[in-house]
């Protein structure tokens, strides 16, 4: 067992030890949906659900993976997976921050760079949100007249959160706050290869999470082709509104006003909030799960040696280094 893994483990064991009682409390406060749900819907479509939300979360892990990657630092599954899950619960913690600063603890044990982690956390959070006003602006016609009357102004969001994936523009920013920070700026630059293809993935996994939503409100009695796109288009913006609310315990309260809003056309109100509710409540479950799995996972697997260390522009491969400039600042890994 590397040392790191043995640093680590009692930082890992409280982390996981709060963020799994936090998760089991939004349980409970979602508790009384979750019993409805079972009593309004068959076994087969809270199922299907179930599985679209662990889909989602898998898709969801390859995007993390390709974000790190394009910034330098490469992470096999097994320990990506780890890290990602476990920190996933601190979204049911007050504020947006504890998933990115238990992504930066946990990945110190697999010598990832703090500077690198912090900067993925940011950069994975805009492209989250970004992929998900695009989707909704995308849908924006299809979700009706009050949606749009109310989140008309996301759309202006989209060139702002376009320009702020710049990697240049990015790049900028990142370091005058590591500066700040009094660190050192980034060894390895975001690319727009890596962020399109983060982009794409993220669309994934609202088109995933959208389909669960879809499976719910047909199982209530909704019609099938309008609620599609009003679930994909009311999720995706609901949820990314929520992830940009800082303070609010996985966009607690926001998400499911706006999907209630968008679902308004299909359903009842109040179908309409049991679906929200629900979803919130199938989300956390598939969290937990999917967590503790990744923790058993990596336990068994935790006595393996960790891989030697190589010199980080070793790890990218020559082929994916730049052939000129500084060899301290590359531009991440290119085509």
């Amino acid at each position: 067992m590397g040392r790191g893994w043995t640093k680590a483990v009692p930082l890992k064991a409280v982390v996981v030890a709060i963020v799994v009682a936090v998760a089991a409390y939004a349980i409970h406060r979602n508790w009384a949906a979750l019993v409805r749900g079972f009593q309004e819907l068959p076994l087969w479509v809270l199922g299907i659900a179930f599985v679209l939300t662990v889909l989602a979360q898998g898709v969801a892990l390859l995007m993390w993976r390709v974000v790190l990657a394009d910034l330098g630092s490469p992470l096999p599954l097994v320990p990506a997976a780890r890290i990602f899950y476990v920190s996933q619960l601190g979204k049911y913690l007050p504020g947006s921050v504890w998933t990115i600063v238990g992504q930066m603890e946990l990945a110190r044990a697999e010598r990832v760079p703090r500077r690198t982690s912090l900067t993925q956390g940011v950069l994975v959070l805009a492209i989250a949100v970004g992929a998900g006003v695009m989707v909704s602006v995308l849908l924006m016609p299809f979700l009706g007249r009050e949606t749009f009357a109310r989140y008309w102004w996301a759309v202006l969001l989209l060139p702002l959160i376009l320009v702020a994936l710049h990697p240049p523009v990015f790049a900028k920013v990142v370091d005058t706050g590591l500066r700040l920070l009094r660190r050192e700026p980034l060894e390895v630059l975001p690319t727009w290869r890596g962020i399109g293809r983060a982009l794409a993935l993220q669309g994934l996994v609202w088109l995933l999470l959208g389909l669960q939503i879809w499976v719910v409100v047909v199982g209530l009695g909704g019609d099938p082709l309008p609620s599609l796109l009003a679930s994909v288009g009311g999720y995706a913006l609901g949820f990314s509104l929520g992830m940009a609310a800082i303070g609010l315990p996985a966009g607690a309260g926001l998400r499911e006003a706006v999907l209630v809003v968008a679902l308004s056309g299909v359903l009842s109100p109040g179908l309409a909030l049991l679906v929200a509710l629900l979803a919130r409540g199938i989300a956390v479950l598939a969290d937990v799960v999917v967590a503790l799995a990744a923790a058993l996972l990596t336990r068994r697997a935790g006595d393996l040696p960790p891989p030697a260390q190589q010199p980080a522009n070793e790890k990218l491969g020559r082929s994916l280094c730049p052939p000129h400039g500084p060899p301290h600042r590359s531009s991440g890994p290119q085509a």
